[in-house]
């Protein structure tokens, strides 16, 4: 299903042509861009997608495109009287919800939370091992790199102890009325 020339292309604009085609509408856009916006009543705006952008971008020589493996480079050399230093020198960052970080303000996790993951809390949720989690949390509160893995679990393990806390531990009479009854 590939275009006749394909095989002639510089290998960037197969890479990006296979990305466009197949990972862009179905995974990116789709899952990380429409559902979860939509999910949450936002509307994304894409510009760099119009579709005279990516025309023209298409045209461009492959060296002003990516210079090594610093991506979108013309358009950094473009903006470089606009925007700062630090900005223009970072890595590309994916759009994510705040990952365990955002938990922990200055090696602390924030107040509100400081109760959802004692090992009785744990224990009375009865999904996650307290050892493991605590090794976490400690982890988390030396501000140490989590790694994506395990700053996911955290977060997933956060996010599941509250609603734990919110929808099963309250007692019957204290969440009477907040949901039709079946």
């Amino acid at each position: 299903l590939l275009p006749e020339e394909f095989s002639r292309w510089h290998p960037l604009s197969q890479a990006q042509y296979l990305e466009a085609v197949y990972l862009l509408p179905g995974y990116i856009l789709s899952s990380q861009g429409d559902r979860m916006g939509m999910a949450n009543a936002v509307e994304g705006r894409f510009p760099f997608l119009d579709h005279r952008v990516v025309e023209f971008s298409a045209k461009l020589p492959p060296r002003l495109r990516m210079r090594v493996l610093r991506e979108k480079h013309i358009l950094r050399e473009g903006a470089r009287h606009l925007l700062p230093q630090e900005t223009l020198e970072r890595d590309k960052q994916p759009y994510r919800a705040p990952d365990h970080a955002a938990f922990f303000p200055d090696g602390k996790l924030h107040g509100s939370l400081s109760g959802v993951l004692t090992p009785p809390n744990l224990a009375e949720c009865g999904l996650f091992s307290a050892r493991s989690v605590q090794a976490l949390v400690e982890k988390a509160k030396r501000q140490e790199s989590l790694g994506t893995r395990d700053g996911m679990a955290l977060t997933g393990i956060l996010s599941t102890q509250l609603l734990f806390e919110q929808y099963v531990k309250k007692r019957p009479e204290e969440s009477r009325g907040q949901f039709p009854e079946r």
